[in-house]
């Protein structure tokens, strides 16, 4: 089967580790793989190393004018895919113009709850929200978004969408030995606590939130406890100039965008997910699989993942008290920062292994291929 994979951006992200991983997991399953994308980053390397062709879309004056859309739209109907595969908002928006107008099966991929998309994102949706054969949401929570957001179309949404949980590797980050970095390179002490978080440095992670509890746990005379975040994104001068006014610039580490995330990891001693609204955090799991104690915040009546007290501490989002207050709790009990990052390691094993992705995947794709039903 062709398949070709278009998606917005190949930066340190969810759902650019996602097709990262699986395309990984396929490499030897006799389909064959192309990447359409329209910003560069680190996972372009290495979907180039695996062998897969890959396109740059761009447009005349900005990625969201006409030309970007026509480029796509040609290297798609050059490629001639069987089917097509879309993630993130501007590849599915243009993916299912272009699926439809080409008779191309599409599959898209939901990676994050619309609930909590702009006003804008949401009007233009209802112009081609019907234009996709599936959408594979990756967490009950974004389905549930979905199906909400989108209301007048329930009915004929709830046959399309399915469940698809993110997956990792856990061998391959386990493994990962390049670890050439200590606490000391990022202007630690050896024996400082390292709270750690990786993703992109945006308003919807609420990173100006951990931030602000890590700064309280200093004021409780906590002054070991230090932050590391790893990513980039529009807010990273905005944190910078944050942690400066709240006099903890010595505290925390701006790792910025990585294409090797594993080895802060490795140095971190509990790990931290602070965001407003999250689909399966790539992250997460990747953390889950290095046994690290988990805090995170739950915006739903229960996490998709998470038990609290059992594999994290759950707190609601935007909690700065709460968020410090979990910290100090894994930093001071070790005996139960151990019984969680042990339940941890034990859940993402058992439950989020890439090839259970990648067999359900196959199963979609080769589904929506067959039926080859009219676009509505």
């Amino acid at each position: 089967m062709k398949i070709v994979h278009v998606i917005t951006s190949l930066k340190i992200g969810g759902a650019e580790s996602a097709l990262l991983n699986f395309l990984r997991a396929d490499l030897n399953s006799g389909h064959e793989h192309y990447v359409a994308y329209f910003y560069p980053g680190p996972n372009l390397e290495k979907i180039k190393n695996l062998g897969i062709k890959t396109f740059c879309v761009s447009g005349l004056f900005s990625k969201y004018d006409l030309f970007a859309y026509l480029k796509l739209k040609k290297i798609i109907k050059n490629i001639n895919p069987d089917i097509i595969h879309s993630s993130l908002w501007l590849a599915n928006f243009y993916s299912k113009f272009i699926a439809k107008s080409l008779n191309i099966p599409i599959v898209c991929d939901l990676h994050s709850n619309f609930l909590h998309d702009g006003k804008l994102r949401k009007y233009l949706e209802y112009f081609n929200i019907l234009n996709a054969n599936k959408y594979i949401a990756v967490s009950n929570n974004v389905k549930t978004g979905f199906l909400e957001t989108f209301k007048s179309f329930k009915h004929k949404l709830e046959k399309k969408i399915i469940v698809i949980n993110n997956g990792i590797n856990i061998n391959n980050i386990i493994n990962n030995n390049l670890n050439n970095i200590t606490k000391e390179s990022l202007g630690f002490g050896k024996s400082d606590f390292i709270v750690g978080a990786v993703g992109r440095l945006e308003p919807i992670k609420l990173y100006n939130i951990l931030i602000n509890a890590i700064s309280v746990c200093n004021k409780n005379k906590y002054n070991n406890i230090k932050l590391c975040l790893v990513g980039s994104g529009s807010q990273e001068q905005e944190l910078k100039k944050l942690s400066i006014k709240l006099g903890q610039a010595k505290n925390i580490f701006f790792a910025g965008s990585t294409d090797n995330p594993y080895i802060y990891y490795k140095l971190f001693n509990c790990f931290v997910i602070s965001s407003k609204s999250e689909g399966l955090s790539i992250s997460l799991l990747e953390a889950m699989a290095f046994g690290l104690p988990i805090i995170s915040t739950v915006y739903e009546k229960k996490h998709e993942v998470l038990q609290d007290k059992i594999t994290g501490l759950l707190v609601k989002p935007g909690d700065i008290y709460a968020m410090a207050n979990a910290i100090q709790n894994i930093y001071q009990d070790k005996i139960i920062a151990e019984r969680i990052g042990a339940a941890c390691a034990a859940l993402v094993e058992k439950n989020y292994s890439i090839n259970t992705v990648k067999d359900s995947y196959h199963k979609i794709f080769k589904q929506t291929y067959l039926e080859r039903e009219k676009i509505v």
